[in-house]
């Protein structure tokens, strides 16, 4: 005689379906967080390069007032004033003497 073979069924692990749904609540909201996160992040990453250029531009902007102020304090000045009397006013000074070349009201 043989001896008898015992039919075990093998069982498939099954998850209850409770179970399961909990999972795919899980792995949706976790997927939903992460495209939320990386949107987030282009946003972040587009203003921090507007937040650069604008304080680039301010930079340049502080620059160029720096630059004016130095002007005005030269055109305020006794120098600045000197220099416009002489070449538009052809001022000079007592006891200079001044030396024009004729030469080139010739040519002309």
């Amino acid at each position: 005689m043989q001896p008898e073979k015992t039919t075990k069924k093998r069982r498939r692990f099954k998850l209850p379906r409770v179970r399961f749904r909990f999972l795919v609540f899980w792995f949706l909201t976790i997927g939903m967080l992460a495209a939320f996160i990386v949107s987030q992040a282009g946003m972040y990453n587009e203003l921090r390069a507007e937040l650069n250029q604008v304080q680039a531009a301010i930079a340049r902007e502080a620059a160029e007032v720096e630059q004016l102020y130095l002007q005005i304090t030269f055109f305020d000045s006794d120098a600045y004033i000197e220099q416009l009397a002489r070449e538009r006013l052809g001022m000079v000074r007592p006891n200079e003497i001044v030396f024009r070349n004729i030469a080139s009201e010739f040519i002309n």
